[in-house]
């Protein structure tokens, strides 16, 4: 039986952990953010089992891992890929449970329009989808959103019907707004509630912020890890910038943070005055990280930490645990608030109920996280296609425990030489040295037994491409 407590789940998109002040990592300004971490449960081994979008998105959603879902890259222009009608979301059952449901700022876990009508009603174009009423909603009754669409100074959205609608504010403060009039409107109902909040930014485009925000930025330091050599995103796209062009992109990046955090503010604020704060489950996350050129790359995509670490803090009314150290990955996240609010898991879940971590002195130091990457633009897609091979079998996989990182990778396009990768983070925290195979043989083979047991379970065909380009360690 459900215990009446609402859900309130606010993520980022591209958001890393170590982008917020109580993190200690990069020097961002997130005092309502750091203020909740303290009166919170904080998951410092919380990681974006996929770190792209719509995969992360189709996991937290269903919680199963992405490739189960159906996912092995982004909604985008000319692939039919969305969120599949029989997927049982989160958002479905709860409405089983007699909760009210709703989903406020980015989607994207619907087909792009224009993949079936070059100039839809709707206004969307490229990537962007209008997603009406009905079972691709996957349970989200009260609706206000948009498929992906970056230009974050001049958002639009859709709502019950498609019309596009142009507020002309920051997306995230537009989104906030229609945050606290919902829940404005709550307080006369005694049916426990459950609002999902997306804010696009920090996403690119990085330039897309407020000017009163970046002024706070105005002399910022970037890690040590930081190499403008030939500049990149790992899947191959070039992203050539000078020293100077990437500060001022990072200072963009840490200004939609801080921006993000006085939006958050203004929830808080009203979460407590109302009454309600005490009443919910409060969740503040991403969907993955940004390497912000670290290691020589730029965005998501990668195994590093920047991109595969995410802020994952949850207030549980009365719960005085304050850190959580156990790794939590995507599908995790919808079994364990499941769980919070005493509701029965589906058995189409994947992924594990960890809230006994979250509120009893206990963690599972032996637990691990699985990850995954596949090659998911258009032309890389199609050169798979020429040789007769899925995508979805190629790119990495790999396994994050609590002190390492391992990583199995056969890269992006058809044919390159398998390559396999050991950080110990407990060493080196940047990842700046890889363990040699000489010195971590055993090691190694232990993690890779563990990362193809798990492929075998999930009947990923990566599994069969990796034993064919490689010779066992």
């Amino acid at each position: 039986m459900a215990n009446g407590r609402n859900l309130i789940f606010i993520f980022a998109d591209q958001w890393r952990a170590g982008a917020m002040g109580f993190a200690g990592e990069d020097p961002v300004y997130t005092p309502n953010m750091d203020r909740f971490c303290e009166e919170s449960t904080y998951c410092d081994h919380a990681f974006s089992t996929f770190p792209v979008c719509s995969p992360h998105r189709a996991s937290l959603m269903t919680g199963k891992y992405p490739l189960s879902a159906g996912f092995y890259t982004n909604c985008k222009r000319g692939l039919p890929l969305r969120l599949r009608d029989e997927e049982l979301c989160i958002a479905q059952v709860l409405k089983g449970q007699g909760y009210r449901t709703a989903y406020i700022g980015k989607w994207h876990l619907d087909e792009p329009e224009q993949n079936h009508c070059p100039a839809p009603a709707s206004g969307a174009r490229d990537w962007d989808a209008y997603t009406p009423p009905g079972i691709r909603r996957h349970g989200f009754d009260y609706w206000c959103s948009y498929g992906t669409y970056d230009h974050h100074l001049s958002p639009h959205y859709w709502r019950d019907d498609d019309k596009m609608i142009c507020p002309g504010k920051w997306s995230p403060e537009y989104e906030t707004d229609e945050v606290i009039s919902y829940l404005e409107k709550q307080g006369k109902d005694e049916r426990p509630f459950a609002l999902y909040l997306s804010w696009n930014p920090p996403h690119s485009i990085y330039s897309e912020v407020p000017e009163r925000y970046l002024k706070q930025y105005d002399d910022v330091a970037l890690k040590k890890n930081i190499s403008l050599t030939g500049l990149h995103h790992h899947t191959g796209e070039r992203s050539e910038m000078s020293e100077e062009e990437l500060r001022l992109t990072t200072r963009q990046y840490y200004a939609a943070i801080t921006g993000l955090d006085e939006q958050f503010g203004r929830i808080l604020r009203f979460l407590k005055e109302s009454g309600l704060y005490e009443k919910s489950i409060v969740v503040l996350s991403a969907d993955h990280g940004d390497m912000m050129g670290s290691h020589g790359l730029m965005g998501k995509h990668v195994w590093y930490e920047e991109a595969i670490r995410i802020p994952l803090v949850i207030h549980i009314p009365e719960n005085r645990k304050d850190r959580c150290r156990t790794c939590i990955g995507s599908q995790d996240i919808m079994p364990t608030v499941l769980s919070l609010l005493d509701i029965p898991v589906p058995d189409t879940v994947e992924g594990g109920d960890l809230s006994r971590y979250l509120t009893e002195e206990l963690e599972d130091r032996e637990r691990v996280c699985f990850l995954c990457a596949c090659p998911g633009r258009l032309e890389l897609v199609e050169e798979f296609a020429r040789e007769g091979l899925r995508p979805q079998d190629f790119g990495w996989r790999g396994i994050r425990t609590q002190d390492y990182t391992y990583i199995m990778e056969l890269g992006y396009h058809p044919g390159e030489k398998a390559r396999r990768h050991l950080y110990d983070l407990r060493k080196h925290p940047l990842e700046e040295r890889e363990e040699s195979e000489e010195e971590r043989r055993d090691l190694m083979k232990e993690l890779e037994g563990r990362v193809m047991d798990w492929l075998c379970r999930q009947q990923d065909g990566f599994y069969r491409s990796w034993e064919t380009a490689c010779d066992s360690l």
